[in-house]
């Protein structure tokens, strides 16, 4: 863990690109990963879009319905490994 404090817009950017990173690999369409956390799709199409401020409720049933933790979905991404 770095102890730079990361801005707002930063952490918007880490949920949002993990977000989708997530719910794309579960296969699942806006609608349906929406569905599972009871949150309208359009309010998950904002929050992958780094467009709006999710509350801490929302981030913990998002993850919820991804089968992560709410602090996977904050973490910096992953590095990409280089090919061998």
């Amino acid at each position: 863990m770095t102890s730079k404090t990361l801005t707002p817009a930063e952490l918007r950017r880490r949920l949002a690109a993990n977000v989708r990173r997530l719910r794309t690999a579960a296969t699942l369409t806006i609608k349906q990963a929406s569905g599972r956390a009871q949150v309208h799709w359009r309010h998950w199409q904002k929050i992958e879009a780094g467009e709006n401020n999710a509350t801490l409720s929302t981030i913990v049933r998002v993850a919820e319905a991804l089968n992560v933790t709410a602090a996977e979905l904050l973490e910096a991404p992953a590095e990409p490994k280089p090919s061998e």
